[in-house]
């Protein structure tokens, strides 16, 4: 996914890409007892990894057919707790796009457990989640990553089929792995997340209800967290351009014109396209509006819209074998988001990394991954998903009513990291406000473990808002102790 674009065409392919990472020292590996697990889960198993060796942890990726008719199958990556296996919950997590995968994201990238490195190799992630939980990766919907269908036009898709096929791919892995089917089970994700996460767990709910009634097994679904989560267009556009003007990035008039000018209710992430031109005006001053568009393009084109405080990786900080690669997957090789301003070892150019090393021939093989043979090689995100525009924005607001009227009582974290450009925390917080949820407990910091604020956080009845300091989109990895501090405490009900 590219980044370090200008603002509107940044937004136009958004949602859940990866760009950078903090990555860790390495640390020492240690061996530990193995689970037993099914033939066919054996059969996914990764028993070496290039670049790391034996992994320490159960390490699992496969293919789980979703439609045998459409020959179509999801495919994951699957992390052991390495604490304890046998009793910590499971996590889905999902990225965004919609078209990005959850292996770049988070796998690789963000709260996976290791970070890739510039000469091939794999670095320990201390802050890991699998630390304490035991998690899935899905690449959704096919087309995404190494994600397939045999039936060409599933590369046209909407919520509806991708909410579906996470469904079925669910049932599919808890057949492959009877031990988690009754586990504590929790959703995350992020960016377009916001549109999986929600339909995910009412389609979850729904089905569990049946299930019920059909004396069947359902879903242990405990509750869900979605990190800087597209929603509402008009509360996240319009709260973008707040969040621009108040960071300094965009002129009092370019301000004023967008608002004035633009209809951001009717379209999805803000984006300049001509199929779209109309959709984008507002009392007649469709000129005014694209006029005002191509002054935030011009004042943000060197700003990482991910991390407005981050730096972006320019095209002499990125090694020939990168730019080369980004060249020949169609990209601009200055596409990674970089910083010099965030603590500990970082690399600039994590997302080109993650690319080069799953377009490995070993790395496929280890991971028994692309046995299809695709005609093309391994993105982050595929653009070439004509996913439904209709989608991207229609308003999730009734889908979180109808959550936190469900029985089920799900607990719900939003959480928003305060220096995305993207999806800000404005705009986040304009449509949690128009819930008009009661307030149980008022707005106040949390500490992480540094004794640093970590953030703010409120309690609403039905769900909980926090927001990480100095984070960006993909908050685990921009602020990976804080974000896992707080996923830790979140999904084993502690107090911050």
């Amino acid at each position: 996914m590219a980044g370090g674009l200008a603002a509107f065409a940044a937004l136009s392919l958004l949602l859940g890409g990866v760009h950078a990472a903090t990555v860790p020292k390495q640390g020492s590996l240690r061996q530990v007892d193995i689970q037993s697990y099914t033939v066919d889960a054996e059969e996914d198993r990764v028993v070496d990894l290039p670049g790391l060796g034996k992994p320490d942890f159960g390490l699992f990726s496969g293919y789980v057919t979703v439609n045998e008719e459409a020959e179509r199958a999801l495919f994951y990556a699957f992390v052991e707790s390495r604490s304890n296996p046998k009793e910590d919950p499971l996590v889905l997590w999902l990225n965004g796009g919609p078209g990005c995968s959850s292996l770049a994201g988070g796998f690789m990238s963000e709260l996976g457990p290791f970070y890739p490195t510039p000469g091939g190799k794999l670095q320990k992630n201390p802050h890991a989640w699998n630390q304490i939980a035991n998690i899935i990766f899905l690449e959704s919907p096919a087309f995404v990553g190494w994600s397939y269908s045999n039936t060409s036009t599933d590369i046209v898709v909407g919520d509806e089929r991708t909410t579906e096929d996470a469904y079925t791919f669910l049932q599919g892995f808890m057949a492959r792995f009877p031990q988690y089917a009754g586990r504590p089970f929790w959703l995350a994700g992020e960016s377009y997340g916001g549109h999986y996460v929600p339909n995910l767990a009412l389609q979850v709910l729904e089905n569990n209800k049946k299930a019920v009634q059909e004396s069947r097994q359902s879903i242990n679904l405990q509750g869900f967290l979605v990190g800087n989560a597209w929603t509402d267009a008009g509360f996240d556009n319009e709260g973008a351009v707040d969040f621009w003007w108040t960071h300094a990035l965009i002129s009092n008039e370019v301000r004023d014109s967008l608002l004035q000018s633009c209809n951001f209710s009717g379209v999805g992430p803000l984006r300049q396209s001509p199929l779209e031109a109309a959709s984008l005006e507002r009392n007649g001053k469709l000129e005014a509006c694209l006029h005002a568009i191509s002054k935030t393009q011009h004042s943000m084109q060197r700003i990482n819209i991910y991390d407005i405080y981050a730096d972006v990786c320019l095209p002499k900080h990125v090694h020939n074998e990168v730019s080369q690669l980004a060249l020949q997957l169609g990209r601009h090789p200055a596409t990674s988001a970089a910083s010099i301003t965030k603590p500990g070892d970082y690399d600039p150019c994590v997302d080109n990394e993650v690319e080069i090393y799953f377009n490995r021939e070993d790395v496929q093989r280890a991971m028994h991954a692309n046995t299809t043979g695709m005609p093309g090689p391994w993105v982050d995100c595929n653009p070439l998903i004509a996913y439904s525009m209709d989608d991207l924005f229609t308003s999730m607001l009734p889908k979180y009513r109808d959550i936190l009227r469900h029985e089920a009582g799900l607990d719900i974290l939003i959480f928003s990291g305060d220096v995305d450009g993207i999806v800000p925390v404005i705009g986040t917080r304009r449509w949690l406000v128009s819930l008009q949820l009661p307030i149980l407990k008022e707005w106040r910091p949390w500490y992480s473990l540094t004794g640093q604020v970590g953030g703010y956080i409120e309690v609403y009845d039905g769900l909980t808002f926090s927001t990480v300091r100095n984070a960006g989109h993909m908050v685990p990895y921009t602020q990976a102790e804080r974000a896992y501090y707080l996923f830790s405490h979140w999904i084993r009900g502690k107090v911050m």
